[in-house]
């Protein structure tokens, strides 16, 4: 019950605290600021204590003199002299000094509880007195009451809490000793008097509160920020990398911090009275600009900032950054030079490596891609202007992927390393080398116009590469092909002469790789077809200008049809009928070969369907057509549309397809087996590990390249070979055919070793889909023709 009933006045004080807070603006401060101003504000009511016991002794002493000898005089003497001690007491404790922090809600509800007590006994003297038996009385009254508020006013306005426990009981007190008057005029003049005297001073007490609040705030956050400046500035001044430093009229250091004693082992003491300008000059190259610049700005006392300066005689790079501006006193006087220094070498030696990072390639050293550009494109204005020659190659590895495939990335990085290096090693100091990628570099050639020098360079870096590289431990034989541009014959731009010497290197390749080869004017011409040509190509399927033709596949025995192979033509509407060999490397190199293969499959399939049941098509793959395209979906899809029996269809593929990605080709040709489809090698025998590939996937059938049977006429040793491959696929269960066969002894060689099918020039050449029912007509016997080619005949 007595805890309730404490926590009651505690509640109480404590929300009219919180409104009182609100009202003058002190609730957003934080708990530190709030400690703070709380301090200030018990300071302020300390410093007035005098005040309210002078005025208090001041009314007590006109109170007794006008009630001398009257029967009130003895209670009255009583309170005042109570009061009188409350102030004194008061004035004493003030008299201490301002309260520690810990005890300071204790002072609060001592303050509080000294005015509300003296109030409340002001209240009872001003009720006590007989204002109604004489008009003196009821003046000084009056009088007290107002004085004791106005000086209360004055002496509490900074603390509102404390001035309204104060004030309140004397209005109050005030009030009650009115209506004793009898006097129902006189009472209402009064309590309207004292209701807007109080009314005035809530206002007054309110606005100049909220004015000291604010006022004491900013003053305590400047404070604080000045501190928080002066410790950090403390910090900044004892780091190891920077420093604050002073000279005075006459250029001598008159302030150095800690952290240039850190910073260059040099004590404060030892530069103290030291000329600034000639210290840097002593510990920097001579004529260093950075220093004049410095002594320029001193000279006309302008501020210089970040100027950065090599220190010279330290044994390793040290740089330093200095910033100085004037200093004036009040009355602005110049009293000398203020600044800040900092060792920045660390900054500026890792500024040197991300530009070595940002012109260089990471793993070679060369120039990379923009760099090289950009030399290429000074030695291009120094051509224009002083018409100096020079070369630019383009280099690339040969068998590099083999090497990345074999022995993994790292090895190839390694590899990548000691190339650059033997190459640097061929070239001139002014000549530069970059790497563009992966295993392509460039070289620029300065000052270069002979011809006959640069061709006697490509020879001797064609046959540096040509040598066996150690990486370790294991031994890699690779090669390079090179393309070079002469400038200004072969171009007179950067982008050209890249663009020829790149022309250059795709006629090396194709001439047989590691070799090398001059721009010529044609290469451009060559590139100028081929791009028209992919151009034109790109619609040829959607205007039905791809068309397929069919090779007669025949049986060896007897010479009978027993299926065909699908050949694209392209049906050009100016060039006529063009070759695949025309076309189809241009839509290997842009990947339009993937439309083109998806729709042989497709119109193949369709053809087939009309054919009689025991003949079968076959699709020759491409490479590429056969990594980039769901091949496995395409195959589903052609035969379910097109209604043909899955046997009926033969997928060739090449064996350097199975070079790349083993695995992943014969997981997808798993899935075109599994559809029932059968799989044929192409070009048996021209690789280097065909063997190998017949064991790692169940081929049904292998073809015989035609380089075999063409020499197989007069080389004995190539019908030895064709005798053994065709033991070996007895061996092994597959099906074989020959192709490019052209005679008669050919064919009836190839029969004899048990080859199953033909193909060639002998039996028939290409054929259109409308002159297939005459073929098929004319090489089935007549017998069979009704009840083996009914749709033929029907035709």
């Amino acid at each position: 019950m007595q805890g309730r009933a404490m926590s009651g006045p505690t509640n109480a004080f404590s929300r009219i605290n919180g409104f009182v807070d609100r009202a003058i603006g002190a609730d957003g401060l934080s708990h530190a600021l709030r400690d703070k101003l709380l301090g200030q504000q018990l300071a302020s009511v300390a410093l007035m204590v005098p005040s309210l016991m002078a005025a208090s002794l001041i009314v007590s002493a006109v109170f007794m003199v006008v009630t001398w000898g009257q029967p009130i005089f003895g209670p009255l003497a009583a309170l005042l002299s109570i009061i009188n001690a409350i102030h004194l007491y008061a004035s004493i404790q003030a008299s201490r000094g301002r309260p520690q922090k810990r005890d300071s809600r204790r002072a609060v509800r001592k303050v509080l509880g000294l005015a509300l007590t003296v109030g409340v006994l002001w209240g009872a003297v001003l009720s006590m007195l007989p204002v109604e038996q004489d008009a003196a009385i009821r003046t000084v009254a009056l009088l007290g009451a107002g004085g004791l508020l106005c000086i209360s006013l004055i002496a509490l306005i900074n603390y509102p809490q404390a001035l309204a426990a104060f004030t309140i009981p004397i209005v109050i007190g005030s009030a009650r000793g009115l209506t004793g008057l009898g006097q129902s005029g006189d009472l209402l003049v009064q309590a309207t008097l004292i209701a807007g005297f109080t009314f005035i001073l809530v206002t007054v007490v309110f606005n100049h509160a909220s004015g000291f609040v604010a006022l004491r705030a900013s003053e305590m956050l400047v404070e604080e920020k000045r501190q928080i400046i002066g410790l950090l500035l403390r910090e900044f001044e004892q780091t190891a990398s920077d420093w604050v430093w002073g000279v005075d009229t006459s250029g001598v250091v008159n302030r150095l911090s800690g952290g240039f004693t850190k910073a260059t082992g040099a004590s404060e003491a030892d530069m103290l009275g030291v000329d600034l300008l000639a210290f840097l000059k002593d510990i920097t190259a001579p004529g260093d600009a950075m220093i004049r610049q410095i002594e320029r700005a001193m000279a006309s006392g302008e501020t210089f900032q970040d100027v950065e300066i090599e220190i010279m005689g330290t044994g390793r790079e040290c740089w330093w950054r200095l910033t100085g501006k004037p200093a004036y006193d009040e009355a602005g006087k110049y009293l000398g030079y203020l600044g800040t220094g900092s060792d920045i070498s660390e900054r500026k030696i890792s500024e040197r490596r991300i530009t070595l990072l940002a012109h260089h390639d990471s793993l070679t050293g060369l120039l990379n891609r923009t760099r090289f550009t950009e030399q290429l494109s000074l030695n291009v204005s120094r051509l224009e202007r002083y018409g100096t020659p020079f070369a630019v190659m383009y280099l690339d590895l040969d068998q590099f992927k083999g090497v990345n495939d074999t022995k993994g990335h790292m090895a190839g990085d390694r590899l990548l390393a000691e190339v650059a290096a033997r190459m640097q090693s061929a070239l001139r100091d002014i000549d530069l080398a970059a790497r563009f990628g992966g295993d392509e570099f460039a070289i620029l050639l300065p000052e270069t116009g002979d011809k006959g020098a640069v061709d006697a360079l490509a020879a001797r870096l064609v046959a540096m590469m040509r040598e066996p590289f150690v990486v370790d431990g294991d031994m890699f034989l690779i090669g390079a092909s090179i393309g070079i541009a002469m400038a200004p014959s072969d171009g007179a731009r950067p982008d050209h002469l890249l663009r020829n010497a790149d022309l250059a290197l795709y006629r090396a390749k194709s001439d047989g790789r590691s070799t090398y080869r001059f721009f010529e004017n044609q290469m451009d011409s060559e590139v100028r077809e081929k791009r028209m040509i992919e151009a034109e190509l790109r619609g040829a399927i959607a205007r039905g200008e791809l068309v397929l033709h069919y090779q007669p596949l025949v049986n060896a025995d007897d010479g009978q049809p027993t299926g065909f192979e699908a050949l694209v033509r392209w049906n050009h509407p100016t060039r006529g009928l063009v070759p695949p060999a025309d076309f189809i490397a241009i839509a290997e190199q842009s990947d339009l070969i993937v439309d083109i293969g998806d729709w042989t499959i497709n119109q193949a399939c369709l053809a087939a369907s009309s054919w009689p049941d025991h003949l079968t098509v076959a699709v020759n793959l491409s490479a590429r057509h056969f990594r980039r395209s769901d091949i496995g979906g395409v195959v589903e899809t052609a035969l379910r549309r097109s209604g043909l029996a899955p046997e009926r269809l033969e997928i060739e593929i090449t064996e350097g397809l199975l070079i790349e990605n083993p695995e992943e080709v014969i997981e997808k040709l798993g899935e075109i087996r599994a559809l029932g489809v059968t799989i044929a090698m192409d070009d048996f025998g021209t690789g280097y590990s065909s063997l190998s590939y017949l064991l790692k996937f169940p081929f049904d059938k292998i073809k015989i390249d035609r380089s075999f049977v063409v020499a197989s006429t007069n080389d004995p040793i190539a019908r030895d070979i064709l005798r053994a491959i065709a033991t070996m696929a007895k061996t092994l269960k597959l099906r074989i055919t020959a192709e490019g066969v052209e005679t008669a002894e050919q064919a009836a060689f190839l029969s004899e070793i048990a080859c199953h099918q033909l193909q060639g020039f002998y039996f028939a050449r290409p054929l259109s889909q409308a002159d297939l029912p005459a073929y098929l007509l004319a090489s089935i016997p007549a017998e069979a023709h009704e009840e083996r080619f009914p749709q033929a005949l029907a035709s």
